[in-house]
């Protein structure tokens, strides 16, 4: 059965504040349904600004280097989300979690995971708690090209990359495809981070996405006035 439906994949950084751009973007696609890649306990505690303490060291890791990056930038970790939540109520649009439990990808990444790429985040997150760091991830940001990036991180940790990453495309493009199949007429806005654009594009390319980089959100925002939803 052809799926008659339009989808916009709007790639994003969960630690830069983009919501000038991001809100322009949405507005112009009008959309009738914002896909937010959050699971529903990650989208209730974005909206309660509360974290967690506990869960596996690795969460407890990531969760960490983002809250730093996002101080850096000036912006909060899932910032963007909120914000594209709130242009979601604005504009009468439905809400959708399409992302799997961010519990159950972390402990399935972290059972498979071998001894070498445990030692390599071990390594990694001591050398990030004295202050070490690499500026070349900053100016990716900056950049919005996060190519040699994910490559690094590939054959880095394959095993997180697998199940954080690629597994992540093909559960959200499901469940795209599951809300068009649902609706023939929607029209759908999902917002995830540019690493998983490229994959997600790929699974749906039969649906021929409108694809929007981070690139793309970066330069925009540099060159247009912010409309009034705040968060």
């Amino acid at each position: 059965m052809r799926i008659m439906s339009s989808l916009m994949i709007i790639g994003t950084a969960h630690v830069i504040d983009l919501s000038s751009s991001l809100e322009v973007y949405i507005r112009d696609f009008d959309p009738t349904c914002i896909a937010l890649e959050l699971d529903r306990e990650r989208w209730i505690a974005l909206q309660t600004n509360s974290q967690s303490s506990g869960g596996p060291f690795f969460l407890r890791f990531l969760s960490r280097i983002q809250k730093h990056l996002g101080d850096s930038f000036g912006s909060s970790p899932g910032s963007e989300m909120l914000v594209a939540g709130k242009i979601a109520r604005a504009l009468g649009a439905d809400i959708k979690l399409i992302d799997k439990p961010i519990l159950v990808t972390i402990r399935d990444a972290w059972k498979n995971m071998p001894w070498i790429e445990l030692w390599r985040i071990i390594k990694d997150s001591i050398f990030s708690f004295v202050g070490r760091s690499d500026t070349s991830f900053g100016d990716s940001l900056l950049s919005g090209d996060f190519t040699e990036e994910l490559r690094q991180f590939s054959v880095n940790y394959p095993t997180i990359k697998s199940h954080l990453i690629d597994r992540r495309d093909t559960y959200m493009s499901k469940n795209l495809v599951k809300i068009l199949r649902g609706n023939h007429d929607s029209r759908i806005v999902a917002i995830v981070g540019e690493g998983h654009v490229d994959g997600m594009e790929s699974k749906l390319s039969s649906l021929n996405p409108k694809i929007v980089r981070l690139k793309d959100l970066l330069s925009r925002n540099n060159n247009t006035v912010s409309f009034s939803i705040k968060i």
